[in-house]
C-alpha cells in the first residue's frame, strides 16, 4: 500500500512537529487511565473481598454487652461463630504510656483471610505460654514505647508479651471508626484477665459468622429477628463494603471528573497540534500533489502518521498510569488487598486508551481531510497553508470527540455529582470560548497605528484562535481555583474549631469510684485545669412518637441515628451550648425522663420540644419527652452527646464517665503517667496529637488535590502551546516584516507578550470566576461547610493565567523572532 510506504518513510526521517501532539495524548491518557484503573482495582477489591472486609458472611455489631449463652448457641447452629471485642485502652512500659485500639479475638478469628505478621503467627502469638499472654501489635506501638519483639507491656491488670507485628489486617476497613492509637490484638482470655471489661465499659462486641453450607442470608436474618435478646445492628458484606465504597465512589468521581477535563483539554491540544503539523507540511504536501498523488493518498498517508503517533502517546500514558497505580496500591495493601493483576487492570486501561484514541480520531480527522484539500499553488507560494476541512469532516470530528467525552462522564460512579460537575465544566468551557470570541470581536474593531499594537490586534482578531487559547488555559485555572477556595474554607473551619479551647486530654472509661481521686490529682497540680466529666452510656433509638425509628427518619442523610447505638449522658445542670428551642429542666427535677437533643437528631426525625422518644439502654426501653434542642457541635473534638437526659432513671444504670482536661505539656505528661499507673482501666487520649494528625491528613489531601489540578494546568499549557504553534510560521513572517521596517527584536517580543498577556488575563478572569462558583458549590452543597475562600483564590487565577500563557508562548513561539541580519537574510531566501 503506497500510503503505508510513504508514512513509513516519513517516520524513518523522524517525527518533527509531532512532539506536542504526542505529549497531549500521553498526559491525557495518563490521567484517564490512572483514574479508571485505580477505580477498577478498588471495585474489584470490594467485590472479591466483601467477606474479608467485614470478617464473615454476616455480622451483628454495635453491641455494648456480650450476647447471652443461649443466643450464642442458637446462632452457632447456622455456622462457625466468632466473637470480637473492640475497646480503647492504654499500653504501658516503664514510665511510658500510649492509647491503643485493643481487640480481643477468639480461636475462630479470622473467619476469612488471615492476619499477616512479622514474627509469630496469630495462634502462637496469642497463646498463653511462659506464664504470660501474648499480643500482636502495629509497628508504631514499638516506636512510641521504645519496645521490641519479646518485651512485655502492661494492659490493664496484666502483662502481655509482644510476639509479632501486624503486617496486614484483613478486616481493618470493615471495623470503621477513628483510631486513637495503634492496634493491639490479644486473646479473649487475656481481655478477661485484664479487668478492663466491666459492666458499662466502652467496649463494642461483634459476632461474625461463616455460614454452613446451605444457610442463606435470609435464613440468618430471620433467626436474628426471632431472638429478642439481640439489639445490635445486623449487616452483610455488601453493607460493610458499601461504607467504604461510598467514600471511594466520591473520590473516584472527583478524580474521574479531573480525568474527563484532562481528556477534553488534551483533545483540544491534539486538534490544534494536528492542524499545526499539517500546516507546516504544506510544501511537502504540495510536492506530493504536483507529483501526481491523489487526495485520498495524501489523507491516508497523514492519517497513518497521526494514528501511529496517537498510539505511541496512548501507550506512553497507559504504561505510566499502570506504574502509578501499582505504586499507589502498595500503600493500601495493609488495609485492603487490592488486585493489581493484568486481568483487573487491562480492561480499564484498554477502555481508557480506546476512549482517548476515539477522541483523537475526532481531533485528527479535520486536519487529515484538510491536508487533501490544500492547494498546491498557494502552498508553494506562501510556504504554509492552513488545512481547511469540509463541513462533513468537521462534524465527524466533533461527533467523535463528544462521544469520547460522554464515555468519560458516563463511567463516573456518582452519577448525580458527575452530571452536575459535567454541567459546570460545560458551562465553564462555553463561557471561556464565548469570552475568547468576544475578545476577538472587540479587538477587531481597533485600528492601531503602532506595529506592536497592530501585531496584537491581528493575532487576537481571529475568533477561533482566541477562543481556543482561552479555553485551553482557562479550564486548568478553574480547576485550581476550585481547589484553592475549598482548601481555604476547610482551613478556616479548622482554625475556628481549634480556637474553641479544645481539651488537651480526654479520659475514657472512668469509674464513679475513681472520680474523687482523679479530681484530687487535678486540683493538686498547678499546671492542670479543672476536670470536666460526664456520665456516659450507649443507647439505641427505638421509636419516635410511637413510630419505629427507621420509619420515623425523615432525613436520609442522618441515617446514622438508626444504624446502631449513639452516645447518651445525663445531667442535673444545664450544659454549655446554645438552645435552639425549649428550656432546660430545673436542677432539682425528679420527674419522668426529659431529653435534650442536638439539632442533628431533631433534623433526622423532624422533631422538637414536646415530641417523645423511646430509647433502649442496656436492654431496657425507656420513654422520654424532648425538652429542648441544642445547637450542633459535631466538629468540636470535646465531649458532646447527641442525647442528654434528666438524671432519673439513668443515674441508677451501670455506666462509666468520660472527662476532658486542659493544661501545660509537662503537667499533662506527668498526669498521664500517674493515671496509667494508678487507674489501669482509664484510657487517656491525647487530643493534641489527634488534631495534629487530622491537620496533617487534610494538608496531605489538599496537596494531592493541588497536584491533580496542577496536572490539569500542565495539560492546558500543552494545549495552548499547540494552539500557539499552529501559527508560528505565520508569526515568523510577520516578525520578519516588522524587522525589515525597523522594529527591534525587543519590540517584536513585547508585541507577543502583550498578546499572550491578553489571553492569560481573559482565561484568568473567566476561569477564575468559574472556579470560584464551583468552589462555592462544592464547599456549601457537597461538604456542607461555610465558604470562606480568603484572598488567594481571587489572586491566583491572574498569576496562573499569565504564567501559563507566557510559558506556552515561550515554548512554542520564540522561534518566530529573527536573530540578527543573518537570520533575516536566510528567511528571505527560504
Amino acid at each position: 500500500m503506497l500510503a503505508f510506504r510513504l508514512a513509513r518513510t516519513e517516520f524513518a526521517a523522524g517525527m518533527a512537529g509531532l512532539h506536542l501532539f504526542i505529549a497531549c495524548i500521553a498526559i491525557g491518557t495518563l490521567m484517564l487511565s490512572a483514574v479508571w484503573m485505580l477505580g477498577s482495582a478498588l471495585s474489584g477489591a470490594f467485590d472479591v473481598n466483601g467477606r474479608l472486609i467485614m470478617g464473615g458472611d454476616a455480622e451483628i455489631e454495635d453491641l455494648s454487652a456480650p450476647l447471652p449463652p443461649e443466643t450464642v448457641h442458637a446462632l452457632s447452629r447456622l455456622g462457625v461463630l466468632s466473637h470480637v471485642t473492640d475497646m480503647r485502652s492504654a499500653a504501658r512500659m516503664g514510665d511510658q504510656a500510649t492509647p491503643i485500639e485493643l481487640r480481643a479475638v477468639d480461636r475462630a478469628y479470622p473467619l476469612y483471610g488471615q492476619i499477616r505478621t512479622d514474627g509469630a503467627s496469630l495462634p502462637d502469638a496469642l497463646a498463653h505460654s511462659r506464664d504470660t499472654h501474648g499480643a500482636l501489635v502495629q509497628g508504631v506501638l514499638l516506636s512510641r514505647l521504645g519496645a521490641s519483639l519479646g518485651e512485655r507491656v502492661n494492659i490493664g491488670n496484666i502483662e502481655v508479651e509482644i510476639r509479632g507485628v501486624i503486617a496486614a489486617e484483613p478486616d481493618r476497613l470493615g471495623a470503621g471508626g477513628f483510631m486513637v492509637g495503634p492496634r493491639v490484638i490479644v486473646s479473649r482470655e487475656a481481655l478477661e484477665a485484664s479487668g478492663l471489661l466491666t459492666q458499662g465499659s466502652l467496649a463494642e462486641h461483634r459476632y461474625r459468622i461463616r455460614f454452613d453450607e446451605g444457610v442463606t442470608p435470609v435464613e440468618f436474618r430471620t433467626q436474628v429477628q426471632q431472638l429478642a435478646s439481640i439489639e445490635g445492628d445486623l449487616r452483610f458484606p455488601d453493607d460493610a463494603a458499601g461504607r467504604i465504597r461510598r467514600i471511594v465512589e466520591r473520590t473516584s468521581t472527583f478524580l474521574g471528573i479531573t480525568g474527563a477535563v484532562a481528556l477534553a483539554i488534551a483533545l483540544s491540544g491534539a486538534w490544534a497540534a494536528a492542524a499545526a503539523w499539517v500546516g507546516k507540511r504544506s510544501r511537502t504536501i504540495a510536492l506530493y500533489r504536483l507529483s501526481g498523488a491523489e487526495p485520498h493518498l495524501v489523507a491516508g498517508q497523514h492519517g497513518l502518521i497521526l494514528g501511529a503517533s496517537a498510539l505511541l502517546g496512548a501507550a506512553i500514558g497507559t504504561v505510566a498510569a499502570g506504574v502509578l497505580v501499582v505504586y499507589a496500591a502498595g500503600f493500601m495493601t495493609e488495609m485492603l488487598p487490592i488486585p493489581v493483576t493484568v486481568p483487573v487492570l487491562a480492561p480499564a486501561a484498554l477502555l481508557a486508551a480506546g476512549t482517548m484514541l476515539l477522541g483523537v480520531a475526532g481531533a485528527a480527522i479535520p486536519a487529515v481531510m484538510g491536508a487533501s484539500r490544500i492547494s498546491a499553488g498557494s502552498a508553494m507560494r506562501a510556504g504554509e497553508s492552513a488545512p481547511r476541512p469540509g463541513p462533513v469532516s468537521m462534524m465527524a470530528g466533533i461527533g467523535l470527540i463528544a462521544a469520547a467525552a460522554s464515555l468519560a462522564i458516563l463511567r463516573l460512579p456518582a452519577t448525580s455529582i458527575a452530571l452536575k460537575a459535567a454541567l459546570w465544566l460545560t458551562a465553564s468551557a462555553a463561557v471561556l470560548a464565548v469570552g475568547g470570541w468576544a475578545l476577538a470581536w472587540i479587538v477587531a474593531r481597533f485600528r492601531p497605528k503602532g506595529f506592536a499594537a497592530a501585531s496584537v490586534v491581528r493575532s487576537l482578531s481571529d475568533p477561533k484562535v482566541s477562543a481556543a487559547k482561552a479555553l485551553a488555559i482557562g479550564i486548568g485555572i478553574a480547576g485550581i481555583t476550585v481547589v484553592a477556595s475549598l482548601q481555604a474554607s476547610i482551613s478556616s473551619v479548622m482554625r475556628s474549631e481549634l480556637a474553641r479551647e479544645l481539651p488537651d486530654l480526654a479520659l475514657l472509661d472512668l469509674r464513679s469510684a475513681q472520680l474523687p481521686q482523679i479530681r484530687q490529682a487535678v486540683q493538686a497540680s498547678p499546671g492542670l485545669r479543672s476536670l470536666d466529666a460526664h456520665p456516659h452510656l450507649r443507647t439505641i433509638i427505638r421509636s419516635v412518637n410511637g413510630t419505629p425509628a427507621p420509619e420515623a427518619l425523615v432525613n436520609p442523610r442522618r441515617s446514622r441515628m438508626v444504624n446502631g447505638d449513639i452516645g447518651l449522658s445525663w445531667t442535673q445542670d444545664p450544659i454549655e451550648g446554645n438552645l435552639l428551642a425549649g428550656q432546660w429542666w430545673a436542677p432539682d427535677y425528679k420527674g419522668p425522663m426529659l431529653l435534650s437533643i442536638e439539632e442533628d437528631v431533631a433534623d433526622a426525625f423532624g422533631i422538637g420540644p414536646g415530641d417523645r422518644m423511646t430509647l433502649s439502654v442496656m436492654g431496657r426501653e425507656i420513654e422520654g419527652e424532648v425538652a429542648n434542642v441544642r445547637e450542633e457541635k459535631d466538629r468540636d473534638l470535646g465531649i458532646n452527646f447527641l442525647l442528654v437526659a434528666s438524671p432519673d432513671p439513668l443515674r441508677h444504670a451501670p455506666h462509666t464517665w468520660v472527662g476532658t482536661l486542659k493544661g501545660e505539656d509537662g503537667a499533662l505528661a506527668s498526669f498521664m503517667r500517674d493515671v496509667s499507673a494508678s487507674a489501669l482501666n482509664v484510657t487517656a487520649v491525647d487530643i493534641r496529637q489527634i488534631v495534629r494528625e487530622i491537620s496533617g491528613a487534610v494538608r496531605g489531601a489538599m496537596l494531592g488535590i493541588f497536584a491533580v489540578a496542577g496536572i490539569l494546568l500542565a495539560v492546558g499549557a500543552l494545549s495552548l502551546s499547540a494552539v500557539v504553534a499552529a501559527d508560528t510560521d505565520a508569526r515568523a513572517r510577520e516578525a520578519l516584516v516588522f524587522s525589515l521596517v525597523g522594529a527591534s527584536r525587543r519590540e517584536v517580543a513585547m508585541a507577543r507578550l502583550m498578546e499572550i498577556a491578553a489571553v492569560g488575563i481573559l482565561a484568568a478572569a473567566v476561569g477564575g470566576t468559574a472556579g470560584l462558583i464551583g468552589g462555592w458549590w462544592l464547599t456549601t452543597e457537597a461538604m456542607h461547610i461555610p465558604w470562606e475562600p480568603g484572598l488567594l483564590p481571587f489572586a491566583l487565577p491572574l498569576v496562573l493565567g499569565i504564567l501559563a500563557a507566557g510559558a506556552a508562548g515561550v515554548f512554542a513561539g520564540t522561534g518566530s523572532l529573527p536573530r540578527g541580519r543573518g537570520e533575516i537574510a536566510r528567511r528571505l531566501s527560504a
